[in-house]
């Protein structure tokens, strides 16, 4: 998990596999569609499934530029996703990807505007019943948050765009607060991981219950699915947290990035 860069959707945007769209898109994963993916000689397009990749087979499509090929592929064996970049002005390509037992298809050409990034779901991207994710899950979740404030460790050109907020907003209770940090959005698990900064401004210790973190946005509350927490802020002294936040009660949330959120910190 820590080799790989993942992505953050921007925009929920559900569109047919031929409609012209935002350059990020997302799709729910039919076998019975071939997707049409728009590139570019300037920008990479990045694709991300909801799970490693079996293989992946092209038309026109080489790893290797000494090939010659139209559309340059760079992927790492055991990811989830892959990046494109078209070597002609009228490339044109074709991918089938094995994933889970079936195959994909993928039809790719240049366009005027590329699609940067470009996420298939497991599930549709509105309703659906609730799905719980196991914990190895929401760990990751957090390692791939982590990801994004080391940008330097990334590889130029396998980079996954991201939608990545750092609001700065303050909870205030009586004797610390909580500043987010940054949120992270997972588009294919429907996760937000937070960033928070707890400060205390005592001279003793403050416990809190680490297991009851949760978000609220107006009169809504999220509990925290999963948190790596200390359960207490030394005193005088700062400590970090994170926590994911996965779908809602009835499927999929769909929250923004750009919500304004506060953090709820209980009191054992």
């Amino acid at each position: 998990m820590d080799l790989r860069h993942f992505v953050l959707i921007l925009i929920h945007a559900l569109a047919a596999a031929h409609a012209v769209a935002a350059p990020t898109k997302s799709y729910p994963l039919d076998e019975r569609t071939i997707y049409s993916v728009r590139l570019s000689r300037e920008e990479p397009t990045t694709c991300v499934f909801p799970g490693a990749l079996k293989a992946i087979v092209g038309a026109n499509v080489s790893t290797k530029i000494e090939d010659n090929p139209a559309v340059l592929l760079s992927h790492e064996v055991g990811a989830d996703y892959f990046s494109l970049r078209a070597l002609r002005d009228n490339a044109a390509g074709a991918l089938n990807i094995l994933f889970r037992g079936r195959v994909y298809a993928l039809s790719l050409a240049t366009a005027a505007e590329a699609d940067r990034a470009v996420v298939f779901l497991d599930e549709p991207l509105n309703g659906g019943p609730p799905r719980k994710l196991s914990s190895e899950i929401l760990r990751a979740l957090i390692e791939r948050a982590r990801q994004q404030d080391r940008p330097a460790a990334q590889s130029p050109g396998m980079q996954v765009f991201t939608d990545r907020a750092q609001p700065g907003s303050v909870t205030a209770y009586r004797n610390f607060k909580a500043t987010i940090e940054s949120i992270t959005r997972f588009e294919a698990e429907d996760a937000l991981v937070f960033h928070v900064k707890l400060e205390n401004s005592m001279a003793v210790a403050v416990p809190y219950d680490s297991q009851g973190l949760a978000i609220r946005l107006d009169r809504e509350f999220f509990p925290a699915a999963f948190a790596e927490a200390s359960g207490a802020i030394p005193a005088r002294g700062v400590s970090y947290a994170y926590l994911v936040i996965a779908g809602g009660p009835a499927g999929r949330a769909n929250l923004s990035v750009r919500e304004n959120f506060s953090v709820i910190v209980p009191r054992p």
